[in-house]
This record gives C-alpha cells, sequence and structure tokens, in this order.
C-alpha cells in the first residue's frame, strides 16, 4: 500500500533528485518472504501434497490426518536479514536498505479426536525490522533546482535520512480435518489475521546557498481479519499424493493514522506544513491456490514439489490506486534418510515480484525485483523428539523508482535466515 505526500512545490523542487517520502509497507511486493514450518522449510516450502507434521495446518489442513501420531512443533527464524540496494538512487549514489528481525516463525499442536484430526497453529509469515541512518554529502543539484536559483555552481551541501519501520503479520487459529475415503481427506483452518506497521521517516535537505527542508513522517497501520484455509489431499498410494489448498485474507477491522510535518526556507517566508488525519480504509490481499504433488522414490528418498498461483488485483486506498500483477511462485524439494535418526533436506524456491513493469511514467516508491533462493536443513532425531537446524539464501535484480526524478534504478536484493525447530510426537 502506498500512502501520498503532498509537499510544498519549492520542498518538491529540492527532493526532485532526492528519495521521495512516499511511504511503503516494508515488503508489500512479495508473497514468499518467510518459509513457515520444520520440515517445509528445509524443502523450500514445497509441502502442500505432504502436509503430515502441525505446518500442515499453514499449507494444507487436509494432511494432518496423515500425521503419525499427535504432535506439538516449533520452529524459529534465529536470524532474518534482507538487504536492497538501489544504483545511483541519490544524486548518482547507491542506496542500500538493510532489514532484520529475530522471531518466531510457527507453532503447532495436533492429534486426533474420533475420526477428525483437531489441532491449532500460529504463523508469522511476514516480520520486517528496518532502522537506516545515511548522510551524503556534496551532491550534484538537478536542473530544476539550478534554474530556479541561476547558479550553475550550487551543490546540495548535505541529505540526511533517518529512517524507521516495523511490519509484521501474525495469524492463529484452529483447523479440522478428516478422512472422506481411504485416499481423500479435507480439512480447513480458520485463521484471525492480525498486522502492525510503523514508519517514522525524517529528512533534512541543506543546499549550498544555506536553504534548508526538513520534513518529519509518520505512519501507523493496524488491521484485524481473518484467513480461511480450505484444502484437499489424494494419497491413492504410500508413495504418491496430491493436494490443493485455497485461501484469502479479508481485513475485517483497520485504523490508519498519519501525520506530516514540513517547514522549508526555499520559500519565503518560510511555510510550516502540519497535516495529520486517520482512516479506515482496508486493504487487499490476493486469492492464494497451491497446488502440489510428492512421490516417495524409496523408503530413503522423497521429492516434492509445489505451485502457488496469485492472480493479479486492483483497489483504492488512501485516495491511491494500488495494482497487483499474477504471480506463480514455484518450489522444489527433495528429503533423504540415510540412517534412521538423520534425515537431509534440501530445497529451491521462487519470490517473485507482483508489482507491474517499472516506468517513468508510474508514482514513485516502486520496485520489481523477482528473487531465487535454495534452502537445506538437518534433523536429528532422539527417541520421540527431532531438532532442525537449517536456513535458507536468496537473490535477485531487477529495476526501482524510488526517487521523484523519472529515472529508473538498477536494483537488487538478497536475503538469508537461519532457523532452529524441534518437534515432540507424544
Amino acid at each position: 500500500m502506498t500512502i501520498l505526500k503532498r509537499h510544498l512545490p519549492g520542498a518538491c523542487l529540492i527532493l526532485g533528485c532526492l528519495l521521495n517520502a512516499a511511504t511503503a509497507l516494508s515488503d508489500e511486493f512479495h508473497y514468499n518472504n518467510m518459509i513457515i514450518g520444520e520440515r517445509a522449510a528445509g524443502m523450500g516450502g514445497a509441502f502442500t501434497a505432504l502436509a503430515d507434521d502441525t505446518s500442515g495446518m499453514y499449507y494444507n489442513p487436509a494432511g494432518i490426518v496423515h500425521a503419525q501420531t499427535k504432535s506439538l512443533s516449533a520452529s524459529v527464524n534465529a536470524y532474518y536479514s534482507l538487504s536492497k540496494e538501489y544504483r545511483g538512487a541519490i544524486a548518482g549514489s547507491d542506496l542500500k536498505r538493510t532489514y532484520s528481525a529475530i522471531v518466531p516463525n510457527f507453532f503447532g499442536v495436533q492429534q486426533p479426536v474420533g475420526p477428525v484430526s483437531l489441532g491449532f497453529s500460529y504463523a508469522v509469515p511476514e516480520h520486517a525490522f528496518e532502522n537506516m541512518d545515511e548522510t551524503f554529502v556534496d551532491l550534484p543539484p538537478t536542473q530544476g533546482m539550478v534554474q530556479k536559483y541561476g547558479n550553475p555552481n550550487l551543490r546540495i551541501a548535505r541529505y540526511s535520512l533517518n529512517l524507521n519501520t516495523e511490519d509484521s503479520i501474525n495469524e492463529f487459529g484452529p483447523t479440522i480435518a478428516f478422512k472422506v475415503s481411504q485416499t481423500l481427506s479435507l480439512g480447513m483452518t480458520l485463521y484471525i489475521h492480525k498486522r502492525n506497521y510503523l514508519y517514522v521517516q525524517n529528512e533534512l535537505v541543506r543546499l549550498s546557498n544555506g536553504l534548508d527542508h526538513w520534513g518529519n513522517y509518520y505512519v501507523k497501520i493496524r488491521e484485524w481479519g481473518t484467513r480461511p484455509l480450505l484444502g484437499v489431499l489424494w494419497k491413492p498410494t504410500e508413495q504418491f499424493s496430491l493436494g490443493a489448498a485455497l485461501s484469502r485474507t479479508f481485513v475485517v477491522d483497520s485504523d490508519i493514522t498519519y501525520q506530516e510535518t514540513v517547514y522549508s526556507t526555499v520559500e519565503s517566508p518560510p511555510p510550516l506544513n502540519n497535516e495529520s488525519f486517520t482512516s479506515s480504509d482496508k486493504q487487499r490481499y490476493p486469492w492464494q491456490c497451491r497446488l502440489g504433488a510428492a512421490y516417495r522414490i524409496n523408503p530413503s528418498w522423497l521429492v516434492s514439489g509445489d505451485l502457488t498461483f496469485y492472480p493479479g488485483f486492483g483497489y483504492d486506498i488512501i485516495g491511491t490506486r494500488v495494482e497487483r500483477e499474477s504471480v506463480v511462485n514455484t518450489a522444489l524439494g527433495a528429503e533423504y534418510s540415510p540412517w534412521q535418526d538423520w534425515i537431509f533436506r534440501a530445497g529451491v524456491f521462487t519470490n517473485l515480484s507482483n508489482s507491474p513493469n517499472i516506468n517513468t511514467e508510474m508514482e514513485s516508491g516502486k520496485e520489481k525485483i523477482d528473487m531465487y533462493g535454495i534452502t537445506g536443513s538437518i534433523t536429528f532425531r532422539i527417541m520421540r523428539n527431532s531438532i532442525t537446524v537449517g536456513g535458507n539464501y536468496g537473490q535477485g535484480s531487477g529495476s526501482a523508482r524510488i526517487t521523484s526524478d523519472p529515472v529508473i534504478q538498477d536494483a537488487s536484493a538478497r536475503t538469508w535466515n537461519v532457523f532452529i525447530a524441534s518437534t515432540y510426537l507424544y
């Protein structure tokens, strides 16, 4: 979601070559930022046709009827990091942004009760924290600045940017699943959706002629909703299975608070602009359709693959039109157990951007970076417990327009995380 800022004409001129104050959620352009669960995380998220542990409640609730026994599991992203670089974004200088977080990733418990399997799970599919403090000195001016002040020697003496963002999505709720027949099962998870977002930005522009521009921007978003998740799993043999799941997040309640304070000496007399408002506009989320297939080659080897489709959509919020393109993410994973108590997993996955192609006519603050990643994990079993350590790495490149100048920047991103998980069978 983008919330537009309305600056004074002189301030817009000064910011013409610098970072636009357009605000975006920390990573609104990707759907697959965190891979949930213990077994699934090691296999790149290719879990829809398996889903036979507690994290199946997140991927395909129909699969938990195939769990071997009652279980409780939890996983933690011990460290998650995302860095982005926009080349030549600030008057020819590169801008780097870094997110990091230490967060719980998933918790779940499930057990059979008569003919059905019941469970409860808590998942964190999004959690990002950014604290950026950048200062650039002696930058070249824009052509518009030179024309306005008639000074060919004008420079941007100092540009300081302080940015703090926090963005988290939490989902929690019950699951029920049952067998329709010996080969077919159905399941449903009803998640409560909770999102909290905070954005604080301070920026100072000082020209070599002594003129200044200072701005402070504050955005706080809180939303509640629900995400029903329906799943089906067909397992005609012990070696082969197919799975499908359909879900969508519906926002029921939303509170948006926005405040802007701008002081600039580029006009005479220097005006002070202070603006604030609240809104109950609701963000929209896409449908999510997961399809998966899994095949056990032999007792030691298993392979699994997923396709996840997010159709494109558009909506209006805070006077702004938001457009999202259709995305198909893929995942392919393998599991190898050479010894009874050791399991090795590996996978590859995509995290493609939902943003339209970047052009100079669109609003600033947009980017399109397609991400590709690899995962791996090692599990060790001790009696009725298992401990898993793993991680994943992703990278991608693309383009962005994050300044108010009609210039497209080359952009790149890298992400990696280390996770620890454990399951207890009781």
